[in-house]
């Protein structure tokens, strides 16, 4: 479901998940993330990852939908507010997790991003959409926005911010 607000509640965490303040702040986080360029795990100079993880396999509550970043803190605080206020301590090498469930399987289910599992793993990553990403994922925002109605105007406004999302 394409909203603003992927937060869920569960009875260890509270409320948790990302909650977009604006639909120009939506599309530019889909924009960043619709480019294959901005993810470590195909590029080296990429500062996110997307995993699902099965933690229930280890007793967490269930399977988590996370962005790893692994950027410095300003860049996620002044870029991405609506990811700093969403992130959990990272570990290792992973700056920071920003867990929401629900924005995870949007971006596949809503999105066409597309999931990849590996034999004898528990995580499996997330990508983009492999052909004409840019074109896909603005074109069901695009789609979802008009069908809705009530953004009669600032569409050229959101696809602003998509474009300077992906080029980011």
């Amino acid at each position: 479901m394409i909203t603003l607000d992927y937060t869920t509640y569960n009875p260890r965490w509270k409320h948790s998940g990302i909650r977009y303040s604006s639909w120009e702040a939506f599309a530019f986080a889909l924009g960043y993330l619709a480019n294959r360029l901005h993810y470590r795990n195909i590029n080296d100079s990429g500062l996110i990852e997307l995993h699902f993880e099965s933690n229930d396999n280890q007793g967490a509550w269930g399977k988590e939908g996370r962005i790893h970043y692994y950027g410095e803190r300003a860049y996620l605080s002044s870029e991405f507010l609506d990811w700093y206020n969403a992130k959990s301590a990272g570990v290792n090498n992973i700056t920071y997790r920003i867990n929401s469930n629900d924005y995870m399987y949007s971006l596949v289910y809503d999105f066409g991003f597309e999931v990849k599992r590996y034999v004898g793993y528990t995580t499996a990553d997330i990508f983009p959409p492999t052909h004409n990403a840019f074109v896909v994922v603005w074109n069901v925002l695009e789609n979802y926005l008009v069908q809705d109605g009530s953004f009669n105007g600032q569409i050229d406004c959101i696809h602003q911010y998509y474009i300077e999302g992906w080029s980011k």
